[in-house]
């Protein structure tokens, strides 16, 4: 019994330098959001993942093809990005906006804004005026 307690505790400490346990994977975020300078390499050291892990979780993305912003993926399968927010019913627009920057802004298209709001003219769009953003 106490040999079986000894191998426990000795079996069960640290971890290899060259392999991640499932334990340690899972408690990573599901990305990584490259910054201006990451390798893989870089990014491996700092998850516990390794090079070849994060070549297999993201087989569209190259080592020497990192962007800073782009978002890797950390888990084999890793959860969908969380929904964005529902945008309001209508947008009020403000001194200096424009269907074009409201459309930039919200992420709707410019052509469904004036399909959306067929009384505003986009030419004399007033500060305090709403625009109908979905039906």
């Amino acid at each position: 019994m106490l040999a079986a307690v000894i191998l426990v505790v000795l079996g069960g400490s640290g971890r290899s330098g060259s392999t991640t346990s499932s334990h340690a994977v899972r408690h990573l975020p599901p990305y990584w959001t490259v910054r201006p300078g990451d390798t893989f390499e870089q990014i491996a050291q700092d998850t516990g993942l390794t090079v070849a892990q994060l070549e297999a979780f993201n087989p569209n993305s190259g080592p020497g093809s990192l962007e800073p912003g782009q978002r890797l993926n950390l888990w084999a399968h890793p959860p969908p990005p969380p929904k964005p927010p529902p945008l309001p019913m209508f947008w009020t627009v403000k001194a200096g906006q424009s269907f074009g920057s409201i459309a930039a802004a919200t992420g709707v298209n410019l052509e469904t804004l004036q399909h959306l709001n067929p009384g505003l003219n986009p030419a004399t769009l007033q500060a305090g005026a709403r625009v109908r953003l979905h039906h």
